[in-house]
C-alpha cells in the first residue's frame, strides 16, 4: 500500500464518522489505521527474496565483513 492510498483510507474512515468530539479522537483513528497498515506490511511476504537472499548476504559480508 502506498502513502496516497493510506491517506485515502484514513479520509474514508474519518468521513464515515458523524462527528469527532476533539482532535485527539481523530488522531487516535489515524494512529490505529497506521498501526494496522504497519502490521499488515510486517506480515507481507516478499516475492523473490529467496532468490536474492544469497546475493544480499554476499554484499553485506563484503561491506561489513563475515560473521
Amino acid at each position: 500500500m502506498t502513502l496516497p492510498r493510506l491517506n485515502r483510507e484514513v479520509r474514508k474512515r474519518l468521513k464515515t464518522m458523524d462527528s469527532l468530539p476533539n482532535i485527539e479522537a481523530a488522531e487516535k483513528i489515524i494512529y490505529l489505521n497506521v498501526t494496522d497498515y504497519n502490521d499488515r506490511w510486517a506480515r507481507r511476504k516478499l516475492s523473490g527474496f529467496g532468490l536474492a537472499k544469497e546475493e544480499i548476504k554476499n554484499m553485506f559480508d563484503n561491506r561489513y565483513g563475515e560473521k
